[in-house]
């Protein structure tokens, strides 16, 4: 399920509606957002009827410049309720009982009404609390870094933009296949780049689509890149083992990890018997962990129910004695939930004790993200899609680069090295 916004400067050119027409054979999206149509609604509804699209909603341009214009079928169920020149706000439910709020934005490329329009977006911003999209051209950038030019950005403009953002809680996710949306004419033999086509969403919008992903298309027909919000969910995939830092805090880690190395007798090369205890202590961590610790968030909701329940009650010394052991155990699984988090974020310069568990969780989701590999180019220039395939070709990879074609005498380099652990040290 995929959302298209595009700034397509215009619908007059045979090339850009070309474009369009095979992007959307292509990709097949759900919704299409189209930015400086400067088309009237004839030409609207031709381009509707071309695309296949059954709604169509678009707000005409004035004089030469401007003009937005949404297609979309009936896969979503979209409520249109508020729209200017620069702004569409919708209700999107998509019948799988999730409902969020998208913003279809352009920004007015003159500064001063840039800024006026982020207060105003955010002084009439009545949805805080549900999740929430921001998509479109929004001519600004969030740092220096998303621009390359002939002058930086004025700070004044990248902090109004930054000051939007965080006012309205959002994040910005992260862009593939290319770093920049937007390419000026030649000037001076230097063409100016900017990242200022994106998507903004809050993090009540990321928890219910954790899986989407934003990719750049090439600019083709327009001097901006198509940008392609795919919201599909992606195939749960094997957990591979991870040491949780809150096994630390259990009495019963340390022996665990004493049983695992313990366990049976090891025959063979020291190497492959160190492989083995690791092997063995992984187990046995793997099994203890299973059985010891239950889902967190689970886990406090039950307490708290039980908790509620008690409290209604009639309060025995009994019952408060209940009560205060469910008031610790929950305060131990806080700890533990935010250890979890603050870990798979690995943000290294936060200890534990930040109370910020939405935060690490919202930096592992665009974390996750960003490492995905959803393709890889083969020694051939084809690209690999399959995840068996690409799992097979780093394998085989890495075991090429490792694996020697020759015999190597290292003895006489080995004989140079001065020892440090005498063979009296081994024995002892």
């Amino acid at each position: 399920m995929s959302v298209i916004s595009w700034n397509c400067r215009g619908l007059a050119a045979s090339a850009t509606v070309s474009e369009l027409h095979s992007m959307c054979k292509q990709i097949k999206p759900a919704i299409v957002f189209l930015i400086e149509t400067r088309a009237r609604e004839g030409t609207i509804k031709k381009l509707k009827r071309r695309l296949h699209f059954e709604n169509v909603f678009h707000i005409e341009p004035q004089g030469l410049s401007g003009g937005l214009c949404l297609l979309w079928n009936e896969i979503y169920n979209i409520d249109i309720y508020f729209w200017c020149d620069n702004h569409i706000k919708a209700r999107i439910d998509d019948r799988k009982g999730k409902i969020w709020t998208c913003n279809f934005i352009y920004e007015n490329p003159c500064f001063g009404r840039r800024k006026e329009q982020w207060r105003a977006v955010t002084e009439n911003n009545c949805n805080e609390g549900e999740p929430q999209l921001f998509i479109g051209d929004f001519n600004d950038i969030l740092s220096q870094e998303e621009k390359i030019g002939l002058h930086l950005k004025s700070q004044s403009q990248v902090k109004e933009f930054r000051q939007f953002v965080d006012m309205n809680c959002l994040m910005d996710l992260d862009l593939k296949g290319g770093r920049f949306t937007w390419f000026s004419n030649p000037r001076n033999g230097f063409i100016t780049r900017e990242k200022i086509d994106r998507a903004l969403a809050n993090w009540e919008w990321r928890a219910l689509y954790q899986h989407a992903s934003l990719t750049a298309l090439p600019a083709i027909s327009s001097d901006h890149c198509p940008i392609v919000l795919n919201i599909n969910q992606v195939q749960r995939r094997e957990k591979s083992f991870k040491f949780e830092a809150f096994w630390v805090d259990h009495d019963e880690c340390e022996n665990v990890v004493r049983k695992g190395w313990d366990k049976g007798n090891i025959h063979g090369c020291d190497w492959k018997g160190i492989t083995r205890k690791m092997e063995n202590c992984k187990e046995e961590r793997k099994k203890w962990s299973k059985k010891t610790f239950k889902h967190a968030v689970k886990e406090i909701h039950k307490l708290k129910d039980e908790l509620k329940k008690l409290q209604d009650s009639n309060l025995t010394q009994e019952k408060q004695e209940m009560i205060q052991s469910i008031k610790e155990n929950i305060t131990v699984l806080w700890k533990q939930e935010e250890k979890y988090w603050g870990q798979k974020v690995r943000l290294k310069w936060l200890k534990w004790g930040d109370k910020n568990t939405t935060f690490f969780h919202a930096t592992t989701i665009q974390r996750r993200e960003r490492n995905r590999i959803d393709k890889l180019k083969n020694e051939d220039g084809s690209w690999m899609k399959d995840r068996k395939e690409i799992m097979k070709h780093i394998e085989e990879h890495f075991e090429a680069l490792f694996t020697s074609n020759s015999n190597r005498n290292v003895a006489a380099t080995l004989n140079k090295i001065q020892a440090k652990v005498t063979e009296d040290m081994n024995r002892g």
